[in-house]
Order: structure tokens, then sequence, then C-alpha cells
């Protein structure tokens, strides 16, 4: 230990000395000054050295001796004379000690004398009691007797006191018997020779005292009796004793209470709790007779409810009567072994499982005419009643969840108890139900094939897609409302296991189906357009003649929906969120067909520029009619989704002589170094073959003096042949985050159509790759 404080200390030391690295550049210094400190520690051994000699002189030692012996001497003759005083105080006060002492033993006696006085006559009172009825009297005396013998306990080996001891225990039993007389006769209750409650009353003054098992032997047989007539009637194996009669049982009991309240309960003192006792061992009786009944059979939910409400107003009158918990009412009954606490109708949570199932049983019919097929038909209906309505949900919805909070409701009237946790599964379990075989299904269309959206039938499949898509936000709200209520209602014991989280992740589901299913027909309904700038020949056109024809369809058909939208979709976050995807979808389409109807030629590509700014119109309405009350997000994002089309068309339009300005026009406009993005624009220009080589050779020898320029740009993943599969063709092709408000914030490329299965870019050639080809360029041209 003290080796390891050494230590410590030196390197607390060095730590101070060199606190930084620049501290090693003063070591000299810090040397010297240990030096000094260790010669000053030397010089103060030195001198404690020399000091520890001049003490060490024997003659010093000698006197130092002789002084502490004198010391102790002084200290003997201290204690002996302190030894003396004692003695002469202890001898002074003996004879106080010994006054005290005998005016304790004076009093004690004195006491005594006087317990055993009022003993003897007590007793004598008692036995003079013996030939009279005088009960109440007789009562006092036994108490006093009672009350006097106990602090005599210590002397009963004195032949006296244990004779009175003896001769107080036969008195005990004399009354004993005297009151039992007396008490069956009360208990016969016999109408020629009827009993006289005034002495009945004050034997009851006696028992108490008495006390200890002869009183609850006097209290167990009154209860008997009270109850002896409801055992008879109410057996569980009889009719009256089955679970409809139930109320009949409490009815019966309230009789007999008001009986015991007008007529003897006055004779009880009020210590016993007779009432309660009463009521304790009639609820006992019950609760075992019910579970008889209630293991035997099933009972019926009607049956079962009737009998646990009346059980419930049963236990909630006597918790107000005696102003506690019925539980604290049964709790210490006459009969029970058990401390536990219960209640009568806790032997019904074991059976409500009936009613759950009963309940499970009527939301299966609530349901059956919505679910599977009868999904759609029962939308259908719907719309043909709101044709010109606003935000529509399916009443089918309202309707379950009134039905979850009026069972809710009734089920918290009987138990909050683990049949309350059943009753949320069975809901949890309708809701998945809700959501897959109503608002699931009812997406389905009824045949397999695409249609048109030139009927009506496109209308109605938006409209009713808006309608389950407000119905699914609905559920998923209410869900979460009907979560906390279950929890508030429920047993603190049952509550963590009381969540929807899986079925509102089914209702967000349903949504992103229902945007799906809206982007799909506005898919259909921009088809035509579509396939119009096909057939267009860009190539041959001569001048630019304002909007073109398809363009009118288009829009026209983005409006439409978008006005369905807008009008039927409760929340604006839904109706954002389909204008986000919607600009995606149109862009993508729109971009596949300008690169399918390549080559473009200078006049195609001003015209289709011209297009585009009036779809870019058209989609920057689609949230809301007026483009400047969109937010600025939405405004900035459909913006850069036209401005990548907007790009590429600029550069194709540009003309190619001189092929030097054309390079630095891409440069400029796409940014990037990429020789297949180049060879894409040159592909969609229609740029001759022969023409092609030169603009890539300058394309090479400038981009490689250009390190500012990108590996990649939006061109990068373009697909210049794509496939005409659709662009939504899964509701899992749809999510409920948007570009502009989304996790993420990230906006893709509405060029690409999706990416490669390892995630490189297929179409992008490498850098090296590129590098190698431009030196092999330059070495070709300079031969």
């Amino acid at each position: 230990m003290l080796e390891s404080a050494i230590a410590e200390q030196a390197m607390l030391r060095l730590a101070r000395g060199f606190s930084s690295p620049d501290a090693l550049r003063l070591h000299k210094q810090i040397h010297a000054q240990l030096q000094l400190e260790i010669l000053d520690v030397r010089e103060e051994v030195a001198a404690l050295k020399a000091e520890l000699r001049r003490d060490q002189d024997p003659a010093k030692m000698s006197e130092i001796q002789r002084m502490i012996g004198q010391l102790m001497q002084q200290i003997n003759v201290i204690r002996e004379k302190a030894a003396e005083a004692e003695a002469i105080v202890r001898g002074i006060t003996a004879d106080i000690q010994r006054l005290d002492t005998a005016k304790r033993n004076l009093t004690g006696t004195v006491k005594t004398l006087e317990r055993w006085g009022m003993l003897r006559a007590a007793h004598r009172q008692l036995r003079e009691l013996f030939p009279t009825k005088r009960y109440k009297d007789m009562a006092h005396a036994l108490a006093a007797v009672t009350e006097l013998l106990a602090p005599l306990k210590p002397l009963a080996t004195i032949a006296q006191v244990a004779e009175v001891f003896r001769a107080t225990e036969v008195d005990r039993k004399t009354v004993q018997e005297r009151v039992n007389t007396e008490m069956d006769a009360f208990f016969r209750n016999d109408p020629n020779k009827p009993p006289d409650l005034a002495v009945v009353k004050e034997c009851c003054l006696v028992i108490d005292i008495l006390g200890g098992d002869y009183k609850k032997h006097i209290m167990e047989r009154y209860i008997q009796l009270q109850l002896a007539e409801y055992r008879r009637i109410f057996r569980s194996t009889d009719e009256a004793g089955q679970l409809d009669n139930v109320p009949r049982r409490y009815a019966w009991f309230r009789r007999v209470l008001k009986h015991h309240d007008d007529e003897t309960a006055p004779i009880f003192p009020a210590s016993w709790e007779m009432a309660r006792l009463l009521v304790a061992s009639f609820a006992e009786i019950t609760r075992v007779d019910l579970a008889n009944v209630l293991a035997r059979a099933p009972p019926k939910v009607t049956t079962l409810l009737d009998a646990l409400q009346a059980t419930l107003d049963f236990e909630a009158t006597f918790a107000r009567r005696f102003d506690r918990p019925f539980d604290d009412v049964t709790a210490g009954g006459l009969t029970l072994q058990s401390t536990s606490k219960w209640t009568i109708a806790s032997i019904f949570n074991s059976h409500f499982s009936v009613y759950v199932d009963a309940q499970d049983k009527a939301i299966a019919d609530m349901l059956a005419q919505y679910r599977g097929s009868r999904s759609r038909s029962s939308m259908e209906g719907v719309l043909a009643e709101t044709e010109h309505a606003g935000p529509t949900i399916l009443p089918s919805s309202t309707e379950l969840f009134y039905f979850y909070g009026q069972t809710l409701e009734q089920c918290g009237k009987y138990t909050t108890g683990e049949p309350m946790q059943r009753l949320a599964k069975v809901f949890s379990k309708w809701l998945k139900i809700y959501s897959d075989d109503v608002l699931s299904a009812g997406l389905r269309r009824q045949d397999a094939g695409r249609r048109s959206f030139e009927g009506k039938s496109g209308i109605n499949e938006v409209r009713n897609a808006c309608m389950v898509l407000n119905t699914a936000e609905y559920c998923q709200n209410t869900s979460l409302q009907l979560e906390e209520r279950v929890r508030d209602n429920i047993d603190e014991k049952w509550r963590e296991g009381v969540s929807f989280q899986a079925e509102r992740d089914a209702f967000t589901s349903v949504m992103s189906q229902c945007i799906a299913a809206i982007l799909r027909e506005l898919e259909s309904a921009c088809e035509p357009a579509f396939a119009a700038v096909l057939k267009t020949p860009w190539r041959d056109l001569d001048n630019v003649s304002g909007r073109s024809a398809y363009v009118v369809d288009l829009v026209g058909s983005i409006k439409d929906i978008a006005e369905e939208v807008r009008t039927r979709v409760e929340s604006k976050k839904y109706i954002r969120n389909f204008a986000d995807k919607a600009v995606g979808l149109v862009m993508i389409r729109f971009t596949e067909a300008v690169v399918k109807s390549r080559p473009l030629k200078k006049i195609g590509a001003e015209q289709i520029l011209l297009d585009v700014q009036a779809v870019k119109a058209c989609l920057l309405d689609l949230p809301e009619l007026h483009p400047e009350k969109s937010g600025n997000a939405y405004t900035k994002y459909v913006t850069k989704s036209t401005g990548q089309l907007e790009t590429m068309l600029k550069v194709i339009l540009a003309p190619d002589d001189p092929p030097e300005g054309f390079v630095q026009n891409y440069c400029l406009l796409i940014g990037d170094r990429s020789f297949t993005n180049f060879q894409k624009i040159l592909d969609l220009k229609g740029t001759p073959r022969t023409d092609q080589q030169k603009l890539l050779d300058i394309f090479l020898s400038v981009t490689s003096a250009n390190a500012e320029l990108a590996d990649t740009s939006f061109l990068t993943p373009l697909d210049m042949d794509p496939t005409p599969e659709r662009v939504v063709t899964s509701p899992s092709a749809v999510n409920l985050f948007s570009p502009t408000t989304g996790a993420g914030g990230m906006l893709p490329s509405l060029l690409a159509r999706t990416a490669s299965g390892d995630g490189s870019d297929r179409s992008e050639t490498p850098k090296a790759f590129g590098d190698f080809r431009r030196l092999v360029s330059f070495a070709t041209r300079r031969d």
C-alpha cells in the first residue's frame, strides 16, 4: 500500500511537471528543481536524525520513566478514593432505596387487596344474579370478574386465588348454559311461547363477554337459520336455482335482510356486524351455486347478461350500504378460511367467452353482406346514392365502429378483466377482415381485362377508390381511438396486450392500393394521348403550330381524374400524394413516348417542348385549381420533373453546326462526360451515323479536358428501348410517402423505368474504360 501510494505521488508530480508536450523543452529546469528538492529533503532527514540522537539520551529516558511511575501512583490513589466515596454514598442511600421498595410493595399490595375485594364482591354479585333473568347486570358482573382476574394470574399459585379462578370458570359455564337456554328458545321461535326479545338482547351482551368459539357458534347458528330456506328453495339442481332465476335469489334475500333489519338486528351488538356477515354468507352460498350451474352447461348470452347485471346491481347496492367495496364486504366471513377478496360477479369471468363469441358472430352477420364478392356491388350501390356528393365513406365502417363502441360500453359494465381483452382480440380480427374482405376486395375490378377510360367505368373506378381511401383513413384513425378507449377501461394487468397497430398498418396498405388504383385509371386514360405521340411524324414537321392535338386529350384526361380526386378525397395529404405520384407517372410515360418517337429533329423537339409546357401547367393544378396556392415544394417537384425532359429537348433542338458549339451546349445543359449519354442524344436527334463520329471525337476531346463534368446525369438511367408494360402494375409499387413530403426527400429520376438487379448501371460506360476510349480516339486521329 505504501509503495503504491509513493508511486502514485511520483506519477502526479511528473504529470504536473510535464503537463503538455511543450513542457519537454523545460526538462533541464525541471531536473534542476528536483535536485534542489532532493537536497532539501536530505537536510531535513539529517536534522531529524540529530534531534532523535539528542532525545535518546539515557539520563533523559530515566527521568521520563520516573515521572511516569509517579503519575501511575497518583492515578491509583484517585481510584481508591473514588471507591471509598462510592461506598459512603451507597451507605447513605441504602435506607432510601429500601424505603422506595417498601413503598412500591405496599402500594402493589393495597391495589391487589382492593382488586381482591372488588373481585369477591363482583363474584358474589354474579352468583346472586343466577336465579334471576337480569342478564344485562349479569353481563356487567361477568365483565368485571373477567377484568379483575387478569392481573391476579401471577398469584394463581396461592390457594385462595386458585379457588376463585376455579369458581369463576364454573360460574362462566353456568352463565353460558343459562344463556344457551334462552338462545335456543329464540332460535326455535315457538309461536306458543314467543321469546322475549329484550331478554335475548341482554343475553347477547353476555355472549359478547363470553366471546371465543361460543360467540362464533351463536352467530353462525343465527345465519344458518336465516339462510336455511334459501338453501332449500334455490338448489343449483332445481329449477329455481338456475341462471334465469338469479334475480329471484336476490329479491328473496332482500326480504330476509329487511326482516332482519326491522326485527332482529337491534338484538345483536353493533360490533358483531350481523348484517354484513349475513350478506357475506349469502354471497358465498350464491357464488358456489352459480359456479355449479355455469359449469353444468354453457348459458345463453341474454340469460348470462341478465344474471350478471342482477348480480352487479346487488353488489353495488350493498357496497353503498356498507360504504366499502363489495369484496371488502365479503372479506372476513365466518365460514371463509381464505383471506383473498372476491365477489359474486367474478364467477362469471371464466364463462364470459359466451358473450365474446356472441359478439363475434354478430359482427360476422353484420359484415356478411359486404364481404368478398358482395363488396363491389355494395360499394356501387353507395356510389349510385352519392354520385354528386363530396367525400364519402362506406356506411358499413361507421356501423362497425358504432357496434364496437356499444359492445365495449356494455362489456365495461360487466367486467374489465380478461374477457375485455378477448373482446379486443375479436375487434382486431374483424378490423383485419374488414380491411381485406371489404376494402381491398372492393378495389378489384369485376372483369380481368383492361378498360378504357372513355366510358363511365373509369370514372366509377376512381370514385370507388376515393371512397375506399376515405374509409380506410377513417378506420385507421378510429381504430387508434378504439385502442385508447379499450386501454383506458381494461384492468392494468391486461392493458399491455391491447394493440391495433397491425390493423392500422393494414389500412395504410389499403390506402396505398387506392392510390395505385387511381394511378392505373390515370394511366389508362392517358393511353390514347401517348399512342398519338407515337403516331405523330415528328421528323417530318415543317413548323411549330401551337399546342398539339394529343395534348388536349392528355390534359383533359388528367383534369377529369384530378377533379374527381379533389372532390371526393377527404384528406388533403392524400390529394397531394396522388398529385406527386401522378406527376411521376405522366412524365415517365411522356418521356417513353418521346424516346420511342425518335428521331425528333429540330422542329419536332420544339413542338414537343411547347407541349411539355402545357402539360406542366396542367400538373401544377393537380392538388388545387390555382397553382399559386400550391406548396413551394410541390411546384419545385413539378418543375424538376418536367425540367429533365425540357433540358433533353433543348439539347436535341440545338443545331449541330458548328459541332463544337453543340458539344459545349450539351456539357452546359446536361453536365456529364458520359459517352453513352451523348450517344443517346445523337440517336434522339436523328444525327446520321456518318456525322456522329465527328461529334463523338469532339465530345471526347472536350470532356477529357473538363474535370468539372460529372460521370452521370439524369440521362444515365434513360432506357432507349422501353418495354410496353405499365408503370403502375400493382399496389405494392406505390407507397404513401410522396416525393415532396415523404421520408428521405429523394426525387427519383423520371426517365428511368427500373434499376438493374445488382444495383449497377448497365447503360453507363465505366470511367476507366471511357478514359481508355478517349486515349485511343486521340491516337487514331493523330495517325
